[in-house]
């Protein structure tokens, strides 16, 4: 029996093709399974899938590409991501994060549940205008970028004041919103400074 991470002959073969021949376009799963002596196409379209899922290949539009090519099993392996500081979910807070620390907490990639943490960062939240979802003292893991989509949390950084809201438009404005319905949305006024550091990817409960 396999393991969960474990690659099988037919999946080695896939990765092991992909890194001989860098540019697929054109190729059909039938000539892929005559390159590596598989019996059908449709047993190459699922071998793929499976390797979608243990993070060797990403899907690009109705084609896959290879994200890594060692067949040993990195998925496990023990990262170190630094946490930076407090990130407020309430609107009364410090100017600044001043709270930054050298500290760091080991993961893993299968502990996360994705295939790079490239940009990533945790901010321990602070308050409690995002509960029930972000409540205070939670981790949470941040991919740093500026682009968002409506349904995202981001961490932003507004006059100066760091914080873990939604934006969302409304009759044309913007706003930080909470998920706490106790608390007003916050309008983002033409003249405040207003950055979007990251895109909240994971939330790791106090206990």
């Amino acid at each position: 029996m396999f393991k969960k991470n474990q690659l099988d002959d037919i999946q080695k073969e896939l990765i092991n093709f992909f890194k001989r021949n860098t540019h697929q376009e054109g190729i059909t799963l039938r000539e892929i399974a005559q390159e590596i002596w598989v019996s059908h196409p449709q047993t190459v379209l699922n071998k793929l899938n499976q390797l979608v899922l243990k993070w060797y290949f990403v899907k690009d539009g109705s084609w896959y590409r290879l994200i890594k090519e060692s067949i040993e099993n990195k998925f496990t392996d023990i990262l170190q991501l630094p946490i930076y500081g407090f990130a407020q979910c309430g609107n009364k807070w410090k100017s600044i994060i001043d709270e930054y620390s050298q500290e760091q907490i080991p993961v893993t990639l299968a502990f996360l549940w994705t295939w790079s943490v490239d940009g990533c960062f945790f901010v321990r939240a602070k308050w409690n205008s995002m509960e029930p979802k972000i409540q205070d003292g939670d981790l949470v893991l941040v991919r740093q970028q500026a682009s968002y989509d409506l349904n995202d949390y981001v961490f932003v950084l507004h006059n100066q004041l760091p914080k873990l809201k939604k934006i969302i438009k409304k009759d044309g404005s913007f706003f930080l919103e909470s998920v706490n319905r106790f608390f007003d949305k916050l309008e983002i006024d033409k003249y405040d400074e207003t950055k979007i550091i990251g895109v909240v990817k994971k939330i790791i409960k106090s206990m």
